[in-house]
C-alpha cells in the first residue's frame, strides 16, 4: 500500500510534533557509534530526517515499494535506497542492520507478517523503533451524533487487507508489545497522538474525507448517514470550528 506525496507532506508537521522525543533519544543512545538503520516503508524519508539530528553518524537504508516516494526521499536524505516489496523476503532488506525503524506502517501489516519481522529482529537482537502506530482513539471537537458510527466503521476498514494480509489496525500497539515481550524484548510504549487544531484546514479536510470514504466502504448500509456526517464536518472545517485528536503509540524494543 502507498500514499500520495501530498498527503505525506500535509501530515509531516503533525507527525513531527507527535513523535515521542524520549523514546527516540533512548533508541539513539542504545546504538553503536555508526549504526546502520533500516527504515521500512520509508516513503519520502521522514523517519530518517527525524532521527538524523540524534544520530548524525548513522547510515540509513530506506526501503519502500513506491519508486516515486523513494525519489523524493533520495533528494532529501543521504541514504541507501532499496526499492522492494516488503510483502516478500524480509531478510535481505534488513541484512547488516543494527536497528530497524518504521513510521505509520505497523498498523497496516498483518499479525503473521509482524510476527515474522519480530522473530528476525529477536534472532539478530536488533533494536526497534516503530512510531505513529494508530491505537483506535479518535476525538473531534465539537462532537457529532454520528461520530460513534463513523469511528466504528473506520476502525473496521483499518483492519482490511492492505497487501500484507488482514491489517492489525488499531490493535497494532498491543499486538506488537505482546509479541515482542514473548520473544524476550524489553518494550516501551509512549503516546504520540496527533493534536490537530482548526488552523490545519488542509489536513482536516483530507482526513475527514478519507475517514468518511473508509467508513462508507466498511458500512455501505450507512452511506447516507456517513455522507451527511462528512458534510457537517466539512462546514465546520471551513468555519475554522473543528479540531481533531488521533491516537498513536510509539514503540521501542530492545534485547
Amino acid at each position: 500500500m502507498s500514499f500520495a506525496p501530498e498527503w505525506l507532506a500535509l501530515r509531516a508537521p503533525i507527525d513531527a510534533r507527535a513523535r515521542d522525543a524520549d523514546l527516540a533519544r533512548r533508541f539513539a543512545a542504545s546504538l553503536p557509534p555508526s549504526p546502520l538503520i533500516v527504515d521500512l516503508g520509508a516513503g519520502t524519508g521522514a523517519n530518517a530526517l527525524a532521527l538524523t539530528p540524534l544520530l548524525p553518524q548513522a547510515g540509513f537504508r530506506l526501503v519502500d515499494n513506491d519508486c516515486a516516494l523513494l525519489d523524493i526521499a533520495r533528494a532529501r536524505v543521504k541514504a541507501e535506497i532499496l526499492h522492494t516489496d516488503l510483502t516478500g523476503d524480509l531478510e535481505a532488506p534488513i541484512a547488516g542492520a543494527d536497528a530497524i525503524s518504521a513510521s505509520a506502517l505497523m498498523d497496516l501489516v498483518s499479525a503473521p507478517w509482524f510476527d515474522r519481522l519480530a522473530a528476525l529482529a529477536a534472532s539478530r537482537r536488533l533494536t526497534l523503533l516503530f512510531t505513529l502506530n494508530v491505537d483506535g482513539r479518535h476525538a473531534l471537537t465539537p462532537e457529532d451524533r454520528d461520530d460513534g458510527l463513523v469511528f466504528a466503521a473506520f476502525a473496521s476498514d483499518q483492519r482490511r487487507d492492505k497487501g500484507f494480509g488482514p491489517a492489525l489496525g488499531p490493535d497494532a500497539p498491543r499486538h506488537m508489545e505482546t509479541r515482542l515481550a514473548s520473544l524476550g524484548a524489553t518494550v516501551h510504549l509512549a503516546d504520540s497522538a496527533w493534536h490537530v487544531d482548526a488552523a490545519a484546514r488542509g489536513l482536516l479536510t483530507e482526513f475527514i474525507g478519507g475517514m468518511a470514504e473508509a467508513a462508507g466502504r466498511a458500512a455501505p448500509a450507512e452511506a447516507a448517514s456517513i455522507a451527511a456526517w462528512r458534510q457537517r464536518r466539512q462546514v465546520q472545517i471551513r468555519k475554522g470550528a473543528l479540531s481533531l485528536t488521533v491516537g498513536h503509540r510509539d514503540l521501542l524494543a530492545q534485547w
